[in-house]
């Protein structure tokens, strides 16, 4: 049984081998165990595959069987990103599941009308052979167009296009085979009514859309149903198409709108067409209005360039060179209108994707075009015929009868070539040229050969020789092709090629722009379709269509439209398409040696495969095997790749990915957590992803990236809600909370609902238990309620903060308790307490220790945060030169941390010095660069701050309104986050709209400012509040109210200690008194606080207030 275990074990698969056990199963009974054995055994199907396959070499497992596997040591699994792989224990190669795909493929739904009364009108066998015929000829005509019969049910047929295999014209194949399918019908029923056979009928319903297809070749999806439905609806003898088959099919077809119709078991109603008959015409016809033609100037120049030496006589061929979408066929239509001023003929050919072995079928499909089909008599046909060849001087007697037929134009019986079939070819072939170069020497030709890659071989034959004969006449070929086409001829001298490379970012951009100009799509929504269209004009096209209809969202899926083509080309890989899929489950880029872990692939055929992918443009190289790096040339093209697969298939790609990466490449997911955590959850493997999500996390917020540490926090937390009851989960649970609230913080704001509500949740998350988890969940309340203005509720959980640090013991969230203490103090006036906590933070911090906590606690960096603060404390206190060194000390330590929030906050608390000081100019600079740090890193706090004081700064500088302007953009962007300081903020406004003349206005700001203090707490700058409010008074006259708010600002500031402004109200105070002649009076109580200062006497409130003593001198 240990043996089983061990090679269950080696198989990956070590979770069976409990149940082997208890089965009684060892390597005799192991040999003869089934599908149905193993499926009873709880096996999944994937496993079983897998453990089928292992079985059929038994011998040489039994007798490897008794050692067990080798295993990577610890040191092995750390190697370096770059490095190879170890490829201990490496698992058996993953292979394609035979459990099924998932398609996108066009369903035909094909059934005979009343069959059950003709059918009891016939012998059984005579109805037997009646219908056989039918889906005989039915089963030939979809075949002949590539479809896949997937099922005769009865007298009906479902058949697929799509698949096994893709085209990228699968919905006009089947709208072709289903016309085909209604004539070969009208043939049987022809020589079955001559043998005195009842008529059949059918009806056919088309549909298109994303199934499953299991082994079984049974499909699941909503596409057969509709298609039946659809099919139950069409009348007898016609094609019924919906909206998605007419979409992917305009142009082809002349149709006939059925309207829109309710079909069971499909939630929104379905637009339906008749196809009434192939339409003639080539895929642009009749198609919506021709998106802008972006960055193809320099082709468009090179074609007048070549028509101009072609017009006088100096023939050329051009080819044009692209893969599909990249615009060759748009850029013919575009070189088109600009020859209309000068005569010329103009001759398009159309090769075929379904017709790659008929002969001449692009002469023949224009013949149709320029002359009529079989609605137009032939006579008239080949008299129209006659006639052009007699304008171009040909000798009609002599070409007829050679050209007719190749137009699909009937000649009578006594006129038809009588040649042998090589000599008529040959001759056939002398009169097209012939004719072509006729019509050049009358005006100058352009024929344009699309498609030239689907071209027959006599048609590349026929385009030889007219290229040849051409090139001493005004003529001009132009043909396009895909890369992979060949040309059966050398180059010449008069030849050239075009190469068409996909859009620049640039030309998406305007691209986009042309294509979405009635509407505002954000840069970043641009940019996502220039990731996902990698510079593809076509891909643009429809991706931008599509974001359109979506309303301007963003989008992930590929269009409808897309969905053929890109298919087919995956199909076309052959075995490299296995080898995209796994690449698309890894992702855009990957490197070789991740690739190859994760297959186990040998290094040949997996070479080989990649060869082939790059070869196909599926894949972008650099480098070459071990050291080479691959990545989708396209995201459509991976979300292709990545689509086909089931999402049974997929989980168990991502959970290899996903061990390769945690096991092989340690120092990739130690850089890139948030890989392993990706593919951990598209596995389903959600308590690996939880704690990868958390690690990307941790790291984001080390790199200051915010959003992104918000969105792997919050991940992480959505998993783990799904995991169930687990004994650790609530641990979790809080860790993940009051990691993710500082992020919250930076982003939204500390004042956010969101950050109340993710810390509330840690709170009731930690049971009342006292350990660092409660404290920083009580941190996170604290730094909530004082940014969202609530200081009183912010100063009782600061208590709490630093009793519940002390009484642990922990000196880094002893340090974090005085920087919530410093906090409350200065902004609730508490000015000593305020400076005794901030110093305590100075003197206790240290950077290499306590750095750490910004990402843990605020945001930012507590020491940058005591000097700030203790700064702002300083600068009130009457020591304006302290202040503004201290302030200076917390911007240079924020520098030297390379932390921009920290340093983003230092420049904001250096501001309010600044201000404070009234040194306008260093604000000015200190503003202009807090506004470029916060629009760097997105924080619109931030910025609103540095707004605000540029505007202050130009207020203060005599540019009134400007400066004002500023200030209410920086008030408006602050306050959306942040409550703290805004009363501050209004006095400051409310003293420019003062200088402006308009003090009603200031007395309302105040106003509201009083106000806000009266509810928050925060009174740090009330006594300057009531000073500005006694100016603007006195300014309008009311000298007795002006006093006493002035004296009230005495009173305050007195209480807090705050030093300068008792000497800014003091200063008012005598001022007034001093204009009432009270000048003993006003010296007694400006002489006393004026004395106090012992530095600062070049700023401008001592200098005020020393200018006012003098005047009162004696």
């Amino acid at each position: 049984m240990q043996q089983v275990a061990d090679w269950l074990e080696k198989l990956g698969m070590s979770e069976y081998a409990q149940r082997f056990a208890e089965n009684r199963i060892d390597f005799l009974v192991l040999r003869e165990l089934t599908d149905q054995d193993l499926k009873e055994l709880g096996v999944v199907l994937g496993d079983r595959r897998k453990i089928l396959r292992a079985i059929a070499d038994i011998d040489v497992i039994e007798k490897n069987a008794p050692a067990a596997p080798a295993r990577a040591t610890a040191a092995q699994r750390r190697t370096p990103i770059a490095s190879e792989p170890i490829p201990t224990a490496t698992p058996p190669p993953i292979s394609a599941e035979a459990s099924g795909e998932r398609r996108y493929v066009t369903v035909m739904f094909c059934d005979l009308v009343s069959s059950t009364s003709i059918s009891a009108q016939l012998d059984a066998e005579e109805w037997r052979d009646l219908v056989g015929g039918y889906l005989d000829a039915a089963c030939a005509a979809a075949t002949e167009m590539g479809g896949h019969v997937a099922k005769k049910l009865g007298d009906g047929l479902m058949v697929l296009f799509g698949y096994p295999v893709a085209q990228e014209n699968d919905a006009e194949r089947a709208a072709r085979a289903a016309l085909l399918i209604q004539r070969a019908l009208a043939e049987v029923n022809r020589k079955d009514t001559e043998a005195g056979k009842p008529a059949l009928n059918a009806r056919i319903g088309i549909e298109t859309g994303a199934v499953v297809i299991d082994a079984a070749g049974e499909i699941y999806g909503d596409a057969p149903n509709v298609a039946a439905r659809v099919q139950a609806l069409a009348e007898p003898g016609t094609v019924v198409v919906t909206a998605r088959v007419q979409h992917q099919v305009a142009g082809l077809f002349v149709v006939e709108d059925r309207g829109s119709h309710e079909l069971k078991g499909v939630p929104e109603p379905v637009t339906l067409y008749r196809l009434v008959r192939a339409s003639g015409g080539g895929r642009r016809a009749g198609q919506r209005h021709l998106a802008p033609l972006v960055g193809r100037e320099e082709e468009i120049a090179m074609l007048m360039r070549r028509w101009e030496r072609a017009r006088r006589g100096d023939g050329q061929l051009v080819m044009i060179v692209g893969e599909p979408g990249l615009g060759k066929s748009r850029l013919i239509e575009e070189f088109h209108p600009r020859l209309r001023e000068v005569p010329h003929t103009w001759v398009e050919w159309s090769c075929s994707q379904l017709l790659p072995n008929t002969p001449l079928h692009p002469i023949a499909d224009w013949g149709r075009q320029r002359f009529g089909g079989a609605d137009i008599p032939a006579e008239r046909r080949l008299a129209d015929l006659e006639n052009t060849l007699a304008l171009v001087k040909l000798d009609p007697a002599e070409n007829v009868t050679l050209l007719a037929p190749l137009l699909d134009i009937p000649l009578p019986q006594d006129r038809t070539p009588t040649l042998e079939p090589e000599e008529l070819r040959r001759r056939q072939l002398t009169a097209l040229t012939n004719w072509v170069m006729a019509g050049a020497r009358t005006q100058p030709v352009v024929l344009a050969l699309e498609d030239v890659h689907w071209a027959d071989p006599t048609t590349l034959e026929l385009l030889r020789g007219i290229a040849e004969r051409g090139a001493l006449a005004p003529l001009l070929v132009l043909s396009t092709a895909r890369p992979e086409f060949r040309p059966p001829w050398g180059m010449r001298s008069h030849h050239s090629t075009i190469s068409l490379a996909p859009l620049d970012r640039s030309q998406v951009r305007q691209m986009v722009g042309e294509l979405a100009s009635r509407y505002a799509l954000s840069r970043e929504v641009v940019d996502g379709v220039t990731e996902r269209t990698g510079g593809v004009p076509l891909f643009v096209e429809e991706v931008t269509r599509l974001l359109l209809e979506s309303g301007g969202r963003g989008i992930q899926a590929i269009p409808p439209t897309l969905q053929q083509s890109l298919t087919a080309r995956l199909d076309r890989l052959g075995p490299a398409r296995e080898v995209a899929q796994i690449g698309a489950v890894i992702g855009r880029d990957f490197s070789y040696t991740l690739l190859r872990a994760v297959t186990a692939m040998e290094d040949r055929p997996l070479q080989i495969a990649l060869e082939r992918l790059a070869e196909a443009d599926i894949l972008l190289v650099q480098g070459l095997p071990p050291d080479a790096d691959y990545r989708f040339k396209h995201v459509l093209i991976q979300d292709a790749a990545y689509e086909n697969l089931l999402k049974s298939r997929r989980q168990v790609l991502h959970r290899r990915v996903g061990e390769v990466l945690r096991d092989d490449f340690a120092a990739t997911a130690a850089v890139e957590p948030e890989l392993l955590a990706h593919h951990f959850t598209a596995a389903g493997r959600s308590d690996a992803a939880v704690e990868y999500w958390q690690r990307a996390g941790d790291l984001a917020m080390v790199r200051s990236g915010h959003a992104e540490a918000i969105h792997h926090f919050s991940v992480a937390l959505d998993l783990l809600s799904k995991l169930g009851d687990k004994p650790d989960r609530a641990a979790k649970e809080l860790e993940l909370c009051v990691k993710l609230g500082p992020a919250l913080m930076m982003v939204k704001g500390p004042g956010s609902s969101e950050v109340e509500a993710i810390y509330s949740r840690a709170v009731a998350l930690e049971a009342g238990e006292e350990n660092s988890a409660r404290f920083k969940a009580l941190w996170g309340l604290y730094y909530h309620s004082m940014s969202s203005g609530r200081l009183r509720a912010a100063t009782a959980h600061a208590d709490e903060l630093l009793g519940l640090a002390q009484r642990l013991g922990a000196d880094d969230l002893v340090l974090e308790g005085h920087h919530a203490k410093w906090a409350t103090s200065l902004w609730c006036g508490n000015l000593a307490a305020a400076g005794d906590h901030s110093q305590k933070g100075i003197s206790q911090y240290d950077c290499t220790r306590h750095h750490a906590l910004a990402f843990a606690f605020s945001g930012h960096d507590p020491g940058v945060c005591a000097h700030a603060a203790g700064a702002i404390n300083l600068a009130l206190l009457g020591f304006p030169q302290k202040a503004m060194k201290l302030s200076a000390e917390a911007v240079t330590l924020a520098r030297s941390l390379s932390h921009p929030y920290s340093l983003a906050l230092a420049m904001w608390f250096c501001a309010i010095v600044l201000q404070i000081g009234r040194q306008r100019e260093s604000c000015r600079e200190l503003a202009t660069e807090l506004i470029e740090l916060s629009r760097e890193h997105d924080f619109p706090m931030m910025r609103g701050a540095g707004i605000f004081f540029l505007g202050w700064a130009t207020a203060d500088g005599g540019e009134l309104e400007r400066g004002i302007a500023s200030m209410e953009q920086g008030l408006a962007l602050f306050s959306a986050v942040r409550q703290v300081t805004r009363p501050y903020m209004l006095a400051v406004l409310a003293s420019a709209k003062a200088d402006l003349g308009r003090p009603d206005e200031g007395l309302e700001l105040l106003k509201d400012g009083l106000a806000l203090t009266a509810v928050s707490g925060e009174v740090w700058w009330q006594a300057e509040m009531h000073s500005l409010r006694g100016r603007l008074l006195a300014a309008c006259g009311q000298t007795d109210e002006s006093e006493a708010c002035f004296r009230c600002a005495i009173e305050v500031s007195r209480g807090q200690s705050a030093k300068t402004l008792e000497l800014r109200a003091a200063t008012s105070l005598a001022r007034l008194w001093s204009d009432r002649g009270r000048n003993a009076e006003a010296r007694d109580l400006l002489a006393p606080i004026y004395g106090w200062f012992t530095e600062g006497f070049g700023t401008p409130d001592l200098q005020d207030a020393k200018m006012l003593l003098d005047a009162l001198a004696p």
